[in-house]
């Protein structure tokens, strides 16, 4: 090292001597000396990790009056001019300076903090927020009750009355209700018609609550498309629901907050009012098939028994394969999969020598008949092969000892009754001993599904089916057509009503769990195709415009890397572009009243004499019910005393999510995810502790099973995400949870942080003099208020946005000394009510507080920016900046102040006006003393379609907010005050502190700066967000472009430092409400799957079938070369055809030049899945602190950092001539698919298998339980062949007899004597 210091001291005398630019001024000897030991400093970083070299000391070092120039040729050995810490610290406190600087000027802190003087403090009662809830809930779900039950009797009686049906009856379709329907005259006299509808066109209005076309005159009827509206049987039940129309009236008379209410018939029709065109109610717009059956929806099925345990065997033996018969075993299955509730348990066997579920995670239990787990068992026997003989002994045995084994396990809700599905296309033998043996008591119930050709050959299957099915409480029913499917699967849900209706005393009260108003998931999977379709078509375009563009090797890049985007990075899109209608219902069972009936078939004999038998009759005429929008049921909560970080959300008696405010049942936009219905308590309120998907805790198992099965209410301390802004970040922080159970179905929870327990609220009453000072206030400036929340509104929206809304009902309360806090009572009448006259509800509470804040800060609102004054931010350095306040109770307002240097006008402050629900405010609760700045973030987006694009952002989303909370020490937060800005301006800021210009020839020379190319200054938030930076840019494509970039992604070698010095630590947010796009084709791999025959008889057919193909090969060609004659010349007929040949073959190969199958659509489909997003976190701990502060050393410690100080800020000075390589850093952005490396399985299945790894407990449903008893139902068990009704002689017809003989006798003598 001494000869390279020797070299290098003689190196700088031989240039500076030959130096052609001398000049006179001398260099100090200073100079030379700090030159040296940067040099010296160098080789020792360099090569520490070879020898350990102890730096020399320079000394002697001899003044020279010789001119030196310092040389700068040598830009290999350029020395790296250092941003040490103490200048980094200097940096961050001047941009503190800046923001706080502008923050004085246009918040004045200090007039909103004197205005409320007059507060009182409140601590934040838990408990006493869930009552309140829990009370609402209450009496809200007893009055849609007594609605449903007033529909009921009504049905009952007007069934009762059995009223004869007018000739001609027409009832009002739902389906083009608004359109005259001319009738269509018949043919001639012999032709049926085969409509019913009426043709009337009923007057329809646009109404915002129900969301459609509707009519308060009338009721309209929507006929499933399986039945047949014109069958005697039908029209006599819609004449006689047309009597409901009185007291759907009377219920919407008495309050008018009701939605929609109905009469689902038994026989497959929907009566509802109001009166609403169908084609409005669905908002999906498809192409596809109408398959919508109130029967068979959860609130139907729910109210007519459950639960229920139901397995379903599938034959599977070799007769099935290519067979109609399966298909049509398939479609039944599904149906009644999708019929059954998320309360029933069920399995799909498939059985032929042996017997097991197409899902090995699924043998020898039952399952929740949710929608991911029937998908996947639909999914797994599409692939399954049908061989092998059957033993329907064994199978039966197999499948009652697994039920009984179901009906013993601890910690299950008891099933109500328990029955077996057997779809088979043959039964050799009479089962009933054997099943009497298996199950004595009779609890298990059998349905025999007989699949055949109805033109096929027959055997004793229908006669040993009836019999074993009857013996066994069941039914039995042939399969003959997929258009059967409905009606069966009707009828078996029929025979297990029969213990609810029998004892004709008690009342089943269902409340359904969540789902979507009118849709089913089937269409959205018919929708996909569609859009497949569509990118197949525009694909199909673009080859016509330029097949070389098309099908070039960075076109093809950019169409698989955009399905990737979807399927491995989860770019989709979550945004819900239209309202689904998310809803609960209440329903209530309608009797029939007839007890006994006669039923009589024609016998298949020569003579076909009848035979009657009489059966006990226990069925539902159907069901009664009200909905509950959960859009509307969310007013009633008192949110606004949640404050910042709070929530409240609803889960069912199994722990399933209701409602949350990060639930996201849609994706792309317009289509509804596949387990929207079942997303459960554990999968939002995550662990903040580090832990792998779906590896729950202990310590949080037992907490849902405290709130979900144990406790009717409680609270309990936990440490957990706080999750919001879209799941995109995630605060960890103790919360206290709070619970209370409502009418034994729902559970109210209440979460609050344990850092903002203390807060300021107005104390004021909603008086006359109140409302006319806030009036005055807030008439004359802007202010907006929460959208979500229920202040003053009408129930039938009239005003254009609810500050509108609001301004008007605080004027009534001015004008109006008796203004009341709500008004229900509808009012039927042909004039239309004043604006005065309509209905509304108002939280008296809630407006109390907002008008108290409107009086409390209408000085600040009334004082504008003005300039030669405080209030002058023209030539602020961020530019235009929109001011404004934020309070508890969604009060918003706001001041724009101007600036010369502007970038863009600050948008209103009504882009900001959901108060605590803002991403902004609960960030700043969270950090009381620091003003905090709240980059947006938004996840990437991409749609299905490659030409498709999703809506823009919002501008909030464009904005930066910096935020700080306004309170007194001692009496808590009273809101949230700051100002928005343009981040251009903080770019430019920084720009303007880090990175100056330098006067120096030699860069070593200025003082270090962040100049973009050698050192970057970044600044990021606490979640490691870079809210701004000068330095570099990363290439992406534009759609892959993200609103906001993450340092782990901008500078990773930097982010693997500081967590490798624990500054930042890495987390998981954990989506269990993801989707995945499996090919369409994929194929389920089945666990241990072994082959049926052995290796030599496999070998032996291989070898068999190798030799027919080679003789079927060879014998052309062998009668070829035996055929010895001389062909002939070709005939006219021979060359035309050969013309005819070219020609098409020309017209082929046109088609095929232009045709490439790379065009072609990799067709998917969409499935339940589970995905996870990297959280950074800092750790503002003292040895983080220290590490930050550290001096750079280049690609070991490149960056060198500081707080920005009283903010949530870090400033990063970050030397870029660094690469990683080390293991690839986790992207926030990219919401990464759950691999699920403990399952053996593929597709919808190993989902399934994963979900149900862990088991999750429930409550069994607080309907009270009517099981299936044996001896009760002796009525029903008429079993074997039906005998002829006995024939009676009458004695009328004895006596015509005796007659007759005399005058037949009298005839043949006459003959005789002729003769």
């Amino acid at each position: 090292m001494n000869r390279n210091l020797l070299f290098l001291v003689l190196l700088y005398y031989t240039n500076t001597v030959i130096s052609k630019n001398v000049t006179n001024k001398p260099v100090p000897v200073s100079s030379i000396k700090k030159s040296l030991e940067e040099h010296q400093f160098t080789l020792t970083t360099v090569n520490k990790s070879k020898t350990k070299s102890v730096p020399a000391k320079i000394t002697n070092v001899v003044k020279t009056n010789q001119p030196i120039k310092p040389i700068i040729a040598n830009k290999k050995k350029k020395v790296i001019n250092v941003i040490p810490p103490d200048l980094i610290k200097t940096w961050a406190s001047e941009i503190s300076e800046k923001l706080f600087d502008i923050e004085r000027r246009v918040v004045r802190r200090d007039v909103l903090l004197k205005s409320f003087s007059d507060i009182k403090v409140e601590v934040r009662n838990g408990s006493a927020i869930v009552e309140k809830a829990a009370k609402a809930l209450e009496d809200l779900l007893i009055r849609r009750g007594q609605a449903a039950d007033a529909i009921m009797r009504k049905a009952e009686e007007l069934a009762a009355q059995r009223t004869e049906v007018p000739p001609k009856y027409t009832f009002d379709s739902s389906i083009k209700l608004d359109v005259f329907k001319p009738l269509e005259p018949a043919e001639d006299m012999y032709t049926i018609e085969l409509t019913c509808k009426s043709s009337n066109k009923v007057k329809l209005q646009r109404s915002e609550r129900f969301d459609g076309m509707i009519s308060l005159e009338t009721t309209s009827v929507y006929v499933a498309a399986e039945v047949f509206e014109c069958d005697p049987r039908v029209i006599k039940h819609l004449y006689w629901s047309e009597g409901l129309l009185k007291t759907f009236r009377e219920n919407y008379a008495q309050d008018a907050t009701l939605d929609f209410q109905y009469m689902c018939s038994a026989k497959g029709f929907l009566r509802h009012y109001p009166a609403a065109l169908w084609e409005n109610m669905y908002k999906l717009k498809t192409e596809g098939e109408d398959l919508y059956d109130c029967r068979l929806r959860p609130w139907y099925v729910s109210a007519s028994g459950a639960p229920r345990d139901v397995l379903i065997l599938l034959d599977a033996s070799g007769s099935m394969h290519n067979s109609s018969n399966r298909y049509i075993a398939e479609q039944f299955a599904l149906s009644l999969l999708s019929a059954l509730t998320d309360d029933d348990k069920v399995n799909v066997l498939r059985f032929n020598i042996v017997v097991e579920s197409p899902i090995s995670c699924f043998n020898e239990k039952l399952v929740s008949a949710n929608h991911v787990n029937t998908a996947a068992m639909m999914a797994a026997l599409k692939h399954q092969k049908m061989k092998n003989e059957t033993k329907m002994a064994d199978v039966l045995t197999y499948a009652v000892r697994m039920l009984q084994t179901q009906r013993k396990l601890p910690d299950r809700p008891p099933a109500c009754q328990q029955a077996i599905v057997l779809l088979t296309d043959s039964l050799y033998d009479n089962y009933t001993d054997l099943l009497r043996q298996l199950d004595p008591e009779g609890q298990i119930r059998l349905f025999v599904l007989w699949l055949h050709d109805p033109n096929g050959l027959r055997d004793n299957t229908r006669q040993l089916g009836q019999w074993v099915s009857c013996a066994r409480d069941g039914y039995f029913a042939e399969l003959t057509t997929h258009a059967d499917v409905t009606e069966q699967v009707m009828n078996i849900l029929r025979v297990m009503e029969r213990p609810l209706v029998g004892q004709r005393k008690h009342r089943l009260k269902m409340y359904s769990d969540v789902y979507a108003h009118v849709e089913d998931p089937r269409r959205g999977e018919f929708y996909w195709q569609q859009k497949e379709n569509e990118e197949q078509a525009y694909r199909y375009k673009e080859l016509r415009k330029n097949k070389n563009k098309l099908l070039n090797g960075s076109q093809m890049f950019k169409d698989f890397m955009h399905m990737a985007s979807l399927e491995k990075n989860g770019y989709y899109y979550e945004g819900q572009d239209i309202n689904y209608r998310l809803q609960v219902s209440v329903s209530v069972p309608v009797f029939d009243s007839i007890t006994l009936e006669n039923i009589t078939i024609k016998l298949d004999e020569e003579k076909q004499r009848n035979s009657t038998r009489t059966y006990p009759v226990n069925r539902l005429l159907g069901v009664a019910g009200v909905d509950i929008p959960i859009d509307h049921l969310k007013l009633i909560f008192p949110y606004f005393r949640l404050g910042p970080g709070g929530s409240l959300f609803l889960v069912d008696h199994r722990g399933n999510i209701v409602f949350h405010d990060n639930t996201k049942p849609v994706f792309n936009g317009d289509i509804l995810k596949p387990g929207y219905r079942t997303v459960d308590f554990l999968d939002l309120e995550q662990p903040a502790g580090e832990h792998t998907p779906r590896h729950f805790p202990r310590e949080w198992l037992d907490f849902r099973k405290l709130v979900v099965i144990d406790q009717t209410a409680g609270n309990k301390t936990m440490y957990s995400k706080n999750i919001f802004e879209g799941g995109m970040r995630a605060t960890l922080e103790m919360r206290e949870y709070y619970w209370r159970r409502v009418l034994d179905h729902y559970t109210v929870v209440v979460v609050l942080p344990t850092y903002n327990t203390r807060h300021a609220v107005p104390d004021a009453v909603f008086t006359k003099e109140l409302a006319d000072a806030a009036y005055a206030s807030l008439s004359k400036t802007d202010f907006s208020i929460n959208p979500d929340w229920l202040y003053c509104r009408h129930v039938e929206p009239h005003f254009d946005t609810p500050e509108e809304e609001v301004l008007h009902f605080i004027k009534r309360r001015r004008d109006e000394p008796n203004f009341a806090m709500q008004k229900l009572k509808h009012l039927f009448s042909p004039i239309p009510p004043t604006l005065l006259e309509k209905t509304y509800q108002c939280n008296e509470e809630l407006m109390a507080r907002l008008s108290k804040e409107a009086v409390a800060t209408d000085q600040w609102a009334q004082e504008h920016a003005e300039q030669g004054t405080d209030r002058d931010c023209s030539t602020c350095e961020l530019g235009s900046t929109t001011a404004f306040f934020a309070s508890e109770s969604g009060l918003t307002r706001w001041q724009h102040y101007p600036a010369t240097s502007a970038h863009a006008e600050p948008p209103a402050g009504s882009a900001w006006s959901r108060g605590p629900a803002e991403p902004w405010f609960r960030r700043a609760a969270a950090a009381p003393a620091a003003l905090l700045v709240h980059a947006p973030v938004a996840p990437l987006r991409t749609m299905r379609n490659s030409d498709a694009a999703p809506p823009p952002l919002d501008v909030r989303y464009h904005w930066l907010t910096a935020a700080r909370t306004l309170g007194h020490p001692s009496k808590g937060i009273i809101g949230v005050a700051g100002y928005h800005f343009h981040p251009q301006h903080l770019e430019e800021l920084l720009a303007s502190i880090t990175n100056f210009p330098c006067m120096e020839e030699d860069e070593s020379e200025c003082e270090p700066r962040c100049d973009g190319v050698e050192w970057s200054c970044v600044v990021v938030d606490e979640g490691g967000w870079v809210v701004v930076s000068n330095g570099k840019r990363l290439p992406r494509a534009p759609r892959e472009t993200p609103l906001r970039e993450h340092l782990a992604n901008l500078h990773p070698a930097a982010m693997a430092a500081m967590l490798n010095a624990s500054v930042f630590k890495l987390n998981w947010i954990h989506d269990y409400q993801g989707v995945c796009f499996p090919p369409k084709d994929e194929k389920v791999v089945v666990e241990n799957g072994a082959a049926i025959l052995p290796t030599i008889m496999t070998s032996i057919w291989s070898s068999t079938m190798l030799l027919l193909f080679a003789m079927r090969e060879l014998a052309p060609v062998i009668t070829l070369l035996g055929y010895g004659g001389l062909a002939a010349a070709d005939t006219q007929l021979e060359r035309d055809k050969r013309r005819q040949r070219v020609q098409r073959d020309y017209e082929r190969e046109r088609f095929e030049r232009l045709f490439d199958p790379r065009v072609l659509v990799n067709r998917t489909r969409f499935a339940a899945c589970d995905r996870s997003r990297a959280l950074y976190v800092l750790q503002r701990t003292p040895k983080a602190m220290e590490a930050l502060r550290r001096p750079p050393i280049p690609c070991i410690w490149p960056l060198t950092g500081a707080v920005i100080p009283h903010t949530n800020l870090l400033l990063l000075a970050i030397y870029n001539n660094c690469t990683h390589h080390g293991r690839p850093l986790n992207d926030p952005l990219i919401n990464e698919q759950v691999l699920m490396s403990e399952v053996a399985l593929t597709g919808a299945s190993r989902l399934a298998c994963w979900r149900n790894r862990v088991s999750l407990p429930a409550r069994p449903p607080p309907a009270r339980c009517f099981p299936h008893r044996y001896a009760a139902e002796v009525g029903y068990r008429q079993c074997g062949e039906w005998l002829p009704d006995p024939e009676v002689e009458d004695a009328g017809q004895q006596l015509h007899i005796w007659y007759i003989i005399p005058f037949l006798s009298t005839i043949l003598t006459y003959y005789m004597m002729a003769d």
